[in-house]
């Protein structure tokens, strides 16, 4: 029989003047958490299972109407069963709005806000106001999901007590074999915090979960950034996190050849955006140590070595020198910050090309897009 918070806690003090003031803090600690995790009516005892816990799917949507049916799809086949699919049409141009309400239609779960065209972060701090779940998570409507991804960062969150749940890998149009082995880890704040400015973990905020207590009011995206608003955003719940479950199964496919994402093209006002979202971050620090110091200014150079990429890639140099010239010196002098962080063997052998011959990285990316492409409708 399953033993009350009350009852437990009456044990402890019976306890007390016979044993050590560690097993009574210990006692305490169990039946603080019971009374989180368990829910009492009327003297009895509840455990709530998993099934019965809402999660809140977020999705922003502008202009994806040919990728959108296939990522409602996924949200509404997903394997947990209790949520509450919130679809915020940001003033599509096309018929993104009229495709979400059709859904809505067909699935009581799914919740559509229809907005003036305010940006990103924005229509997901309007799905952050909107939702009810116990849970919230993120898709981008032109990205798609895997059955197991609500159930999959629900677990790892419930079973780690943690704040924050995610996974570090994800399919895409290069990755497309699920990895062989998981392993389930907890991460501190400043830990996790380090962790995504060195890009051991995926910056955006799709592959992750959030309690919504623990978001509340006061943790949202940033209205006036919209390239980098999903970095801000993880680093500054990361570091007032308790716990962040991380595991490294792969439940989210991550779109690249979608020719109008921001990331896929050059826009001179969106990677100034961009820009000035690296420095909010480093502005806005609660943890103050030298290693997420380091983590940032490896961030800093990695946002610089990224828009110097696009521009070659979308010969925008010659129309935007003075934007070259910045970032192609940030990209060869700051490599080496590299070195001193716990990025990736990877990160470290791009870093080191990059300061030697820049210019190399983006060839092989149109190599590798050539080589890798993959029809959008397989």
């Amino acid at each position: 029989m399953i033993k009350s918070p009350e009852i437990l806690e009456k044990r402890a003090i019976l306890i007390k003047p016979n044993c050590s003031i560690q097993i009574v803090k210990l006692a305490s600690s169990l039946v603080s958490r019971l009374r989180k995790e368990w829910h009492i009516t009327e003297g009895n005892v509840y455990i709530m299972g998993n099934d019965e816990i809402k999660v809140s799917v977020i999705v922003p949507i502008y202009n994806v109407e040919r990728y959108l049916s296939k990522c409602i799809e996924t949200i509404i086949k997903q394997s947990h069963k209790n949520l509450e699919i919130i679809l915020v049409d940001d003033g599509s141009k096309d018929s993104s709005g009229e495709i979400s309400d059709r859904y809505a239609v067909k699935d009581k779960r799914i919740k559509v806000i229809h907005q003036m065209n305010s940006g990103v972060s924005a229509a997901r701090n309007a799905g952050i106001d909107e939702s009810t779940g116990d849970y919230i998570c993120f898709s981008d409507g032109d990205d798609y999901l895997m059955p197991d991804y609500v159930d999959y960062l629900l677990k790892i969150a419930i079973q780690n007590n943690a704040d924050i749940s995610l996974t570090t890998e994800m399919f895409s149009n290069y990755n497309l074999n699920q990895i062989k082995k998981d392993k389930i880890e907890v991460y501190s704040a400043e830990k996790a915090t380090a962790e995504i400015l060195c890009y051991n973990i995926p910056i955006g905020v799709y592959c992750k979960m959030f309690k919504r207590s623990f978001i509340g009011d006061k943790i949202r995206f940033l209205p006036n950034l919209y390239i980098g608003e999903g970095f801000n955003f993880n680093t500054a719940a990361f570091q007032r996190a308790n716990i962040v479950g991380v595991g490294h199964r792969r439940i989210y496919y991550y779109r690249r050849d979608n020719p109008t994402s921001a990331t896929t093209k050059f826009s001179i006002d969106k990677w100034i955006n961009g820009l000035m979202a690296i420095e909010v971050i480093q502005n806005d620090f609660i943890i103050k140590t030298q290693k997420l110091d380091n983590a940032w200014k490896f961030a800093n150079w990695r946002t610089h070595s990224d828009v110097y990429d696009i521009m070659i890639l979308s010969s925008a140099e010659n129309k935007y020198p003075e934007m070259y010239r910045k970032c192609l010196y940030v990209t060869r002098t700051k490599a080496l910050y590299s070195m001193i962080v716990p990025t990736s063997f990877r990160e470290k052998i791009r870093a080191i090309i990059m300061m030697i011959c820049p210019r190399l990285i983006p060839q092989l990316m149109i190599w590798r897009r050539i080589k890798y492409h993959i029809d959008v409708e397989n």
